[in-house]
Parts: C-alpha cells; sequence; structure tokens
C-alpha cells in the first residue's frame, strides 16, 4: 500500500475560455456563461457549465491518482442505458489533457433538486414516496446482469468472484485490513470480524452477480 497520502476532489479552477473550449466540442454554436462547482461528489470535482441559449451540462474532474474511474463511470453509464430511468448521457470522456490538466467527463445535467436541501421541509409521506421511488429505481438497475461477481471497473467486473459471499467476505477483510492500518480500533475490528462470520451465510441469498449490488449512481444534480 502506498503511504502517499490519496488526494481527492481536485482544487481546480475551471475559466470561461476553457469551459467554452470544452463545450466547443459537443455543441459549436453555444456560448458559456458561468461555471459553478456543485455539492456533492466524494472523488471528482463537480462543475456546471451553465449556458446562455441552451440547457446547463456537468463537468466531473477526476483526481490525478484515480483517473481510471473516468472510464469506470462511462462504463457505468453505459450500462444503465439498459434501464428506463432517467440518467445522465456522456457526452466527453477526456484523458488528454489538453484542455485542463486532468481528466473530465461532459455529461447531460438531470432536472431537479437536491433532495438534501429539500429534505427539512418534505413531510413524512413525501420522504416515504421518495424513498420507494429509489427503491423501484434500484430493482430496476438490479436486473442488469453482470459475469461475474466482483468490483466494476473500467471495462467490467475487475476482481472476479464465483459467489456473492466470496466477493463480500474479501470486501470486508480487505476494509477491515485497512482499517487497523490506518489506526483504526482493532478490538472493534476483530468484533466486527466475529459478527461478519457468524451472518456470512446471509450473503448466499445474492446468487445472481446483479449490478444493483456494486453501481452507485454517479453524482450530479437530481
Amino acid at each position: 500500500m502506498s503511504d502517499e497520502p490519496l488526494q481527492l476532489k481536485p482544487r481546480l479552477a475551471i475559466s470561461i475560455d476553457q469551459a467554452q473550449a470544452i463545450i466547443g466540442r459537443v455543441a459549436p454554436r453555444a456560448t458559456v456563461r458561468e461555471v459553478i462547482e456543485l455539492r456533492g461528489g466524494e472523488i471528482s470535482t463537480i462543475l456546471e457549465i451553465v449556458l446562455t441559449e441552451a440547457a446547463s451540462y456537468i463537468l466531473k474532474v477526476y483526481p490525478e491518482q484515480l483517473q481510471w474511474k473516468m472510464a469506470k463511470e462511462v462504463h457505468v453509464l453505459g450500462l444503465l442505458e439498459r434501464v428506463d430511468i432517467p440518467v445522465p448521457r456522456i457526452l466527453l470522456a477526456d484523458d488528454t489533457r489538453s484542455v485542463i490538466d486532468l481528466s473530465f467527463v461532459l455529461m447531460t445535467r438531470l432536472d431537479g433538486v437536491e433532495l438534501g436541501r429539500r429534505d427539512p421541509e418534505l413531510s413524512a409521506q413525501d420522504q416515504f414516496a421518495i424513498f420507494a421511488e429509489m427503491g423501484a429505481a434500484l430493482r430496476t438497475i438490479n436486473d442488469i446482469t453482470l459475469d461475474s461477481f466482483g468490483y466494476i471497473g473500467p471495462n467490467g467486473v475487475w476482481t472476479p468472484h464465483p459467489t456473492n459471499r466470496a466477493y463480500m467476505s474479501a470486501q470486508f477483510d480487505k476494509k477491515l485490513t485497512e482499517f487497523c492500518t490506518r489506526g483504526g480500533d482493532e478490538a472493534l475490528a476483530a468484533r466486527l470480524r466475529a459478527s461478519i462470520a457468524a451472518h456470512r451465510h446471509l450473503l448466499d441469498a445474492a446468487d445472481v452477480p446483479a449490478s444493483a449490488t456494486t453501481i452507485s449512481m454517479p453524482a450530479t444534480c437530481w
């Protein structure tokens, strides 16, 4: 494991001219009005490119150490094209560093408001309806099957495992080992390992490698 700290959410200012150069590759007649950094995204910096005469676009910029996640996002959104739910559409994926010094994707923006900004004003009934809709979307995504259980990488499953138990057991072991390496309480890790071992049979319930267990929805405007 590298001792170099992982640099997430690159602090990269995108100028109007740079945004215009990016947009010009997909919409030559569009004019950029402003560039706004959005909330959300644990890894990538997410920017909204606002146009004067058309819908906005979303620009996601990836940290140098995780540039491979750009290709993964393109792959995952390609899988999601198979389902009948609103998902962003990739317009451009660029790892050449010809416009900015990091890899990025340009995608369509989904209309809506971030749920976190509305949550305090929602009734219990509204919240139930929203979570029911999320569950229905995950049920639809779950219909997408993969070649094997494992972590999805840029071109499919990176770490194939024969069963869900084998994959999740490997993930639990990896993350708990990392937890201790980074200074976590070893006694707590031992208790978690014991609990996982006692309930490991529950992992056998997932007998088909479905994508809902390994796909996270892209971070855009909801």
